[in-house]
């Protein structure tokens, strides 16, 4: 089995990104679902999120991303597609894609953010 994208990112940012045993990405304690991750880096580079965990910390961290994604040009640039939290295997905060939640409170918002 390849290296996924975030463990090649972790090589050059001295092992801040790594793959949980459940081969998710968890970025200096914020893990991101494979998905949310590569939405995540069309938007970011993989320093400015490693940069903004170490500065604000893996909660409010992924607060100001699920905050981004709520932005009306951000969803019409990602298709619709969100960052959301989600529930990992473990303590850390996660994020997941919209569309692998379904919640209808979300569905609700990104229909109303949409209008």
């Amino acid at each position: 089995m390849g290296m996924k994208i975030w463990e090649l990112h972790g090589l050059q940012l001295d092992g801040t990104i790594r793959s949980t045993p459940e081969g998710e990405a968890d970025v200096a304690g914020l893990v991101f679902s494979e998905k949310a991750y590569l939405l995540a880096v069309r938007d970011f580079r993989p320093a400015e999120i490693v940069k903004l965990v170490n500065d604000q910390g893996p909660i409010a961290a992924a607060r100001a991303l699920e905050a981004h994604y709520r932005e009306i040009v951000t969803l019409n640039a990602s298709g619709g597609r969100a960052l959301v939290a989600g529930r990992s295997h473990g303590p850390e905060p996660m994020l997941r894609r919209s569309d692998e939640v379904h919640s209808p409170l979300l569905d609700q918002a990104l229909f109303s953010a949409t209008r």
